[in-house]
């Protein structure tokens, strides 16, 4: 990392710290100036500024997440400080930072998560060093178990890998294989990606296990990137400090994937769920959508692909559920998931080709040469479902005035 990166991030951290002075509206400063900065850092070579490393960037990414959320943080606390009301007592006194710029420095840089995540709040950092949980909880056990996985999808991914070049999908070659065959190659490719982040995800979560970093009793009902809702449970405990060796713990508070969930569940959104979830806490706590998403994976034609076409398949996934899922039988609805399983995986994975090529001319060359039939799939359901819900909400409505005018009759 050249010097040059090394100030762009003290450069960060310094407007970070001075959108703090006013902790009304910290969390908007940051949050502009953090994009803002991100957007220029990926398109600096159009400015005439060499682009930095990936390695910078990727950084970068993370930090992102940290600044806006140690804003958001600092925010929530002055309104829960501000607050009469008595259930923002507790609230307020487990969400009480008061960083230095030192301690804002150290959060920033600190390893765990650096690269490839987990998010994690300053409040979980700084937990770390002044609550007991880090030092009670074993370490090994649940480093044993977590990373226990990683040879497993390491093997899948060079597998996949090996046998299922994502070379092809740029390459004239592909129009030599028979339709279907090209449409569901897709299935190879997204899974060889999926491996690959599971490998990821999964050792930087046993680096923040490994330090003791997000652990907290397991009654505290932790939450991905948020940490403990049960405050209570959590106060209770602190009052028996003789419990803290007896007692169970997790690690759920810095946990990226649910891998089980997230590729077995037969739904879009129940998958999309349980992907990435410490990122997935970040964007719904600042309440933003799939384009700042893709804003913050950057500026490459596939993330803006990938990433706003999935909307589309959520929103036909809803539709198709209330019309063919909602008031089937139980044995109809078992065949319904079954079914949209593969469609499930289908179309992530159709979509997903985007997020992996990147590249606008590689993409619009696989869509094409499957006739972009994910779009016109998702697109014919969406209609299909949209049609028969307004007949059967036009069904319902003529069978209640019938039904309500031979109770008025017999009345």
């Amino acid at each position: 990392m050249e010097i040059g990166d090394w100030i762009y991030l003290a450069l960060l951290l310094l407007s970070t710290a001075f959108g703090f002075l006013c902790a009304k509206f910290c969390h908007v400063i940051s949050f502009i100036f953090c994009f803002t900065y991100l957007i220029f850092l990926r398109t600096s070579e159009y400015f005439g500024i060499p682009s930095p490393p990936e390695v910078t960037c990727t950084a970068m990414m993370i930090m992102v997440l940290k600044m806006v959320g140690l804003a958001y943080e600092v925010n929530i606390h002055a309104l829960k400080l501000a607050s009469t009301d008595e259930s923002d007592k507790l609230k307020e006194i487990y969400s009480r930072i008061n960083p230095s710029f030192f301690d804002i420095f150290q959060y920033s840089f600190c390893y765990a998560g650096i690269l490839v995540g987990p998010y994690y709040k300053y409040r979980t950092y700084d937990d770390m060093f002044h609550k007991p949980y880090s030092s009670s909880v074993p370490h090994t056990s649940f480093l044993k178990k977590r990373i226990l996985v990683v040879p497993v999808y390491s093997c899948l991914y060079l597998l996949s890998d090996y046998f299922f070049p994502l070379s092809l999908a740029s390459s004239s070659e592909i129009w030599e294989f028979p339709f279907l065959y090209r449409v569901f190659y897709v299935w190879p490719w997204f899974f060889s990606f999926r491996m690959r982040i599971y490998v990821a995800f999964v050792l930087g979560e046993c680096i923040c296990i490994n330090l003791g970093l997000g652990a907290y009793p397991e009654k505290s009902a932790t939450q991905p990137g948020g940490g403990p809702t049960n405050l209570s449970a959590l106060q209770e405990i602190e009052k028996d400090p003789k419990s803290l060796k007896i007692i169970t713990y997790n690690f759920e508070t810095i946990r990226c994937m649910n891998e089980i969930a997230s590729e077995f569940k037969p739904t879009i959104r129940e998958g999309i769920r349980y992907w990435n979830m410490t990122v997935q806490y970040w964007l719904a706590m600042m309440v933003v959508t799939m384009f700042v998403s893709a804003i913050w994976h950057g500026v490459r034609p596939g993330y803006y692909l990938s990433l706003l076409g999935t909307p589309l398949l959520l929103i036909s996934e809803i539709e198709v559920e209330k019309a063919f899922r909602k008031h089937a039988s139980e044995i109809q609805q078992k065949i319904y998931d079954f079914v949209w399983y593969f469609v499930k995986m289908q179309s992530v994975s159709y979509m997903g080709i985007a997020f992996i090529l990147l590249d606008i001319k590689a993409i619009l060359h696989y869509w094409s040469s499957i006739y972009y039939c994910g779009h016109v799939f998702t697109i014919c359901m969406f209609v299909i479902a949209f049609i028969k819900n307004k007949i059967s909400k036009k069904v319902n409505k003529k069978d209640k005035k019938v039904l309500e005018l031979n109770e008025s009759k017999l009345s």
